[in-house]
This record gives structure tokens, C-alpha cells and sequence, in this order.
């Protein structure tokens, strides 16, 4: 018993450490194969005391982006844009509107009738621009598995 026991754990922390392994975390759900990733940005100097974070995810059923963002210093149109090996991905750069009061909130997610959702994953790094003519950068940072 005991050694049926030992062989169980050593299986499961095997399928474990496996599963933690690659670029994207792949999880099985009711719609089938889920890829998650997000991430926390960092705020850069031009406004420190900006943060937020981005997520991303990819079913066969749906493709969901999205942006929260708060006490930022610039309000309006900014641009969101996604890189995957210094190069941007398809359907970005995207527009994430910030109110007076320094959030702004953007999903995209095909699910509610959205066309053109970018496929971020573990790995791209998303940056938050302010809006035109200045466009600096303010928030930045790299998907990570969920």
C-alpha cells in the first residue's frame, strides 16, 4: 500500500512539474483547450504612479483581450500595443480610453461580438502609450502563464 502510495505522489508532482513547463498555461475547460496569460504592468517615469495589468486568453469557443488601467496622469485615446519577438502582433496597436479620473478599461472578447481580438500570449509584451502627438510610453510589461 504504502509503495502504491509513493508511486501516486511521485506521479501526480511529475504531471505537475510538466504541466508547469512552456510558454503558455494550458488548461482544459468546459469549451475544451484554454491558454491564459497576464500580466502586471510597471509604470515607467513618465507617470509613476500609473498601474494595471492585461489578460489574455484563447478557447476554441472565444478570444478575450483585456486592459485595466488606473491613475494615470493623461486622459483620452491611448494605444495599446502588443509585441510578440519585436515585431506587432495582428490587431494591434488597440485604443484604451482613460477618463478624467485616470482609469480606463478595455475587453475585447469575440463572445460578445467583438472582430478583431488580438491572439496575445505568455511571452508578448503589451504597452500602454499615451495618446498622440507625444505617444510616450507609460505602462509596459511581458504575459506571463496563468
Amino acid at each position: 500500500m504504502k509503495k502504491n502510495l509513493t508511486i501516486l505522489v511521485v506521479a501526480i508532482a511529475a504531471l505537475a512539474v510538466a504541466g508547469g513547463v512552456g510558454l503558455n498555461a494550458v488548461r482544459a475547460s468546459g469549451g475544451g483547450t484554454s491558454v491564459k496569460a497576464e500580466v502586471r504592468f510597471g509604470a515607467s517615469t513618465v507617470d509613476p504612479l500609473a498601474s494595471g495589468k492585461a489578460k489574455s486568453e484563447q478557447r476554441p469557443d472565444r478570444t478575450r483581450f483585456a486592459v485595466e488601467v488606473e491613475d494615470m496622469a493623461t486622459t483620452g485615446a491611448h494605444s495599446v500595443r502588443i509585441s510578440r519577438g519585436g515585431a506587432e502582433i495582428a490587431n494591434s496597436p488597440v485604443t484604451l480610453n482613460v477618463d478624467a479620473l485616470g482609469f480606463g478599461e478595455l475587453e475585447l472578447n469575440t463572445q460578445d461580438g467583438a472582430l478583431t481580438v488580438p491572439e496575445a500570449v505568455a511571452g508578448d509584451l503589451v504597452q500602454v502609450f499615451s495618446p498622440s502627438p507625444d505617444s510616450q510610453l507609460i505602462l509596459e510589461g511581458t504575459l506571463a502563464p496563468k
